[in-house]
């Protein structure tokens, strides 16, 4: 009799609660339960929805059709460097570990010891990572904010809410990365490590790896609030272990309506998104005023680590072109066309390549019907930009 074959994702609903106020949130994980035998960064993927009092929840078009595209693409992005995991990785850790201490050398002279032959061949190996595409297995989580779904509580006037929803789910994403913590400060502002059933029961936290790595998503106003989320830190207690590489998928952007979305607050937001996408440090992460050529490689550094891909119907109901390339210009450093062609479709790149904008023709905010076209699209985007370093 053959054997059921084993599913390669493990699909489950779980509930944690939001880092600040402790608001139950309902998140949708998708664990990949297939080891592969070549080394794999694992992604933390996190997918956001439209604005809940209009409807949305994770429960929309767009939102599976990234969830789906996530669990099924091969995704590929260049190596930084990070070790990488394989199912070969712990019997080869195991057996390097195993070995006995190297005997002193007929001259006289101490032989390299293995901790030294580690650190050159670990330097060579991350030499050779960042100069090779790799392969991505995602962790996805889609889940629904505050008011939304079954989710408790309920939308908040200022979005503030919202950006403590998403930045729990990055917290949760790492909590596998990196244990959290009970002592230290700002106990009260971090994820609380309890994961719980529909029925309010604590269960075991899903056993999630170590992640190397970002995608942060979001559609409409899901996607106007992962704009504000920063790159994660590579060691959350750490600020100064700097960024993991991030990219955001920004869907149907609502930069013309985010005022409503916000209650008249949408400066702050443009503020973060603009710190992000141009690579500036925070006003609240600068504990000294640093020179100006610690600033400028600051910048660099964020920049390089960082990708946005934005998309957009040239018929947005709520954000005109010249609304959205307007926001662009002064948030993203994208510069808008002198013209544009004769084709309803087109494309806009920043100079470096790390923002991109997709303008689609006959194309309204909600991409019904058109789903396969956004991902053929996203896709190809991915394909270009992730396969070089630059």
């Amino acid at each position: 009799m053959a054997s059921l074959p084993i599913p390669r994702r493990y699909r489950t609903v779980v509930y944690i609660p939001s880092r600040t106020d402790g608001c139950i949130l309902e998140v949708c994980l998708s664990i990949p339960t297939t080891a592969s035998p070549q080394p794999q960064a694992h992604t933390g993927v996190i997918i956001a929805h439209p604005y809940g009092p209009l409807g949305g929840s994770y429960n929309n078009n767009v939102v599976g059709a990234l969830l789906q595209w996530f669990e099924s693409y091969p995704l590929q992005a260049m190596g930084d460097g990070t070790p990488l995991l394989s199912a070969s990785s712990l019997e080869s850790n195991k057996s390097t570990t195993s070995k006995s201490k190297p005997k002193r050398s007929s001259t006289g002279s101490d032989p390299k010891s293995p901790r030294d032959s580690t650190e050159e061949s670990t330097a060579e190996s991350a030499s050779a990572r960042k100069s090779q595409p790799v392969s991505l297995s995602c962790v996805i989580c889609a889940f629904n904010f505050r008011g939304c779904g079954k989710s408790k509580g309920r939308t908040s006037w200022f979005g503030e809410g919202e950006r403590d929803d998403y930045q729990t789910i990055v917290d949760f994403l790492q909590s596998g990365s990196h244990p959290r913590r009970d002592s230290g400060a700002s106990k009260s502002a971090t994820w609380t490590g309890k994961v719980y059933d529909e029925a309010g029961n604590e269960i075991d936290l899903p056993r999630i790896p170590f992640i190397s790595r970002f995608i942060l998503s979001g559609f409409s106003y899901g996607g106007m609030i992962a704009s504000t989320i920063p790159p994660p830190l590579r060691n959350p207690s750490d600020p100064g272990s700097g960024h993991l590489p991030t990219s955001y998928i920004l869907i149907s952007y609502p930069a013309g309506v985010a005022w409503f979305l916000t209650s008249g607050m949408q400066r702050s937001f443009h503020k973060r998104a603009r710190a992000i996408l141009l690579g500036q440090e925070p006003d609240s992460s600068q504990s000294a005023t640093p020179s100006s050529s610690q600033t400028e490689s600051s910048t660099e550094r964020r920049q390089s680590m960082v990708k946005a891909y934005f998309i957009a119907g040239a018929q947005d109901q709520f954000t005109s072109l010249k609304t959205l390339l307007s926001w662009l210009k002064s948030n993203a450093g994208l510069d808008p066309p002198q013209q544009v062609g004769s084709s309803p479709s087109w494309t806009l790149r920043r100079p470096d390549g790390a923002v991109h904008l997709d303008v689609v023709g006959n194309m309204d905010h909600f991409w019904l019907d058109r789903e396969q076209e956004l991902l053929d699209r996203l896709q190809r985007w991915w394909s270009e930009s992730h396969s070089t370093n630059n």
